[in-house]
């Protein structure tokens, strides 16, 4: 699994500090568009629930079918061309947005703006991979995903005030706004020097990935337990209002407690998984805590007052440890197991199976919270631990075999 260190940087000193600048800029803009996303289309454009639920489909498959693809082709050509791409498909989508009104060109713009935004998280990871010395990779992937998580942060504060105006005029502005961001962000990224491609090198090679089945096994696992991010942006939702009396501003604030706590201790929680045992260990933790985090919510089943407040902040805060492990764990295990040739396909791969999660995610937590119910919690807990448990079994047979090859 492990190739030699063939992939540099241009420059003479990996520039982390503009990585992580632009990273952060960037997670403003994201932050305050998927704050505000549905209601703008809703609201804003006019759009019908049905409509947007088929925008929101078509996006989602787009988003699936890009990653592995832009993965390979970032090795080729190179990674930070290739985020560059799609920075600036993400600035002409946003800028559309503040001028469109026609359904057809909507949910065009919507594919490339959701396709784009799956396949960022992997390439920032291949880029921030490739930049930086072997012995820093993952701490510096890890203050990235941290940069993510205070620009998702501050972002979803300027959402909230253009949620409060809700008129046409305030969301058209909010996505002029991001556009500009974007921009922003562009600028300080072409700043980054170029890494070394397999073009530069004159490599031709077929997708080393596809024939790495241990690999491809804890992607489909860690898909899995990326279900945790649809259970608290769709899921807990959906419960909140159709199986609590809790008061509305309560998801607002387990949002702003899982953001904070994500942010200030993602870094920490990653140093656990710079071995790929260690990476396996946080995996079968975060099943763990996320399905205790499920047991924990479903007791709030039909409660009120101060009662249904309280139980739901402890889940809450039981279920931002499982998430601290299962991002530590990914970032672990993509990391650590990724040839030093191929971060971009590696990384867009490993991208798919979450990009699986989140397409599917809203659909499936309708079915388990608001049909079933307990049951409902009670088979997703199974799921989290079957998937952290299988993590942990595959990377310890992995290690097992290259034990026995050495």
């Amino acid at each position: 699994m492990t190739a030699p260190e063939t992939l540099r940087h241009t420059g003479r000193r990996p520039p982390m500090a503009s990585v992580h600048l632009a990273v952060l800029v960037s997670s403003i803009s994201r932050g305050a568009w998927f704050t505000c996303w549905a209601l703008f289309f809703l609201h804003g454009i006019g759009l019908s629930t049905a409509q947007f639920g088929i925008g929101v489909t078509a996006a989602g498959i787009a988003g699936l079918a890009i990653s592995g693809p832009l993965g390979y082709l970032a090795d080729r050509i190179g990674t930070r061309e290739t985020l560059l791409a799609i920075g600036i498909a993400q600035c002409a989508a946003m800028f559309a947005f503040a001028v469109v009104r026609d359904f057809p060109t909507i949910l065009a713009v919507t594919c490339v703006l959701v396709a784009a935004e799956r396949a960022t998280p992997g390439m920032r990871v291949a880029l921030v991979s490739g930049l930086a010395e072997p012995d820093q990779r993952l701490s510096s992937v890890s203050t990235a995903h941290a940069m993510v998580q205070l620009g998702t942060i501050g972002g979803a504060v300027v959402g909230t005030v253009v949620l409060s105006v809700d008129t046409d005029a305030a969301y058209r502005t909010l996505c002029l706004g991001c556009g500009t961001i974007t921009l922003v962000f562009l600028a300080l990224l072409a700043r980054v020097p170029h890494v070394t491609s397999l073009s530069d090198l004159r490599v031709k090679r077929r997708m080393l990935v596809l024939r790495d089945r241990p690999f491809l096994l804890l992607t489909a696992f860690n898909g899995v337990l990326a279900l945790n991010w649809g259970m608290l942006d769709a899921g807990v939702p959906l419960w909140i209002t159709t199986h609590t009396r809790a008061p509305v501003w309560t998801m607002g604030v387990l949002i702003g407690l899982n953001s904070v706590i994500m942010a200030l201790f993602i870094t920490k929680v990653t140093k656990a998984g710079t071995t790929i045992a260690g990476a396996a260990r946080l995996a079968n933790r975060a099943g763990i805590a996320l399905s205790v985090s499920c047991v924990i919510f479903a007791a709030s089943n039909h409660t009120s007052g101060g009662t249904v407040v309280a139980i739901l902040l402890v889940a809450a805060a039981v279920h931002v440890v499982g998430e601290l492990c299962f991002v530590g764990s990914g970032l672990g295990l993509s990391v650590g197991l990724t040839p030093a040739d191929a971060h971009g396909e590696y990384q867009g791969m490993f991208g798919t199976g979450q990009a699986v999660a989140l397409m599917i995610a809203p659909g499936l937590m309708t079915i388990l919270l608001t049909q079933l119910g307990i049951a409902g919690w009670l088979i997703l807990a199974a799921v989290y631990l079957l998937s952290g448990a299988g993590t942990l079994f595959v990377a310890r047979k992995f290690i097992a075999a290259a034990s026995d090859d050495d």
